[in-house]
């Protein structure tokens, strides 16, 4: 599986795009993805016990803009492909706010 860093500074965030799908039609995730502790300090969030999620916006007919924050230690490889690898695989992905665990 592959996939395009856009920008990554640090091993908390980094900001991707990989080739998928999305209610049966191709697309490309447009990606943010934190961990949950890095969401939290970056986005100044008054909810400290905040829950992981998955939130998707449309950009344009074939872009989908995927913000994702999980419990991990840390944005790299391993966690990139196995992120990949649940949103591929993840059967009711729609539009909206995501919430889990």
């Amino acid at each position: 599986m592959s996939y395009k860093i856009i920008h990554q500074t640090d091993p908390h965030n980094a900001h991707l795009q990989f080739d998928g799908a999305f209610e049966g039609k191709k697309v490309t995730w447009d990606t943010h993805f934190f961990t949950l502790e890095s969401y939290v300090a970056q986005q100044k969030c008054k909810k400290k016990n905040l829950k992981q999620f998955i939130n998707i916006e449309p950009v344009d007919s074939d872009v989908l803009k995927l913000t994702i924050a999980l419990k991990i230690a840390e944005v790299n490889h391993q966690n990139i492909q196995k992120m990949m690898i649940m949103i591929r695989q993840y059967k009711n992905l729609s539009i909206g706010r995501h919430e889990y665990g």
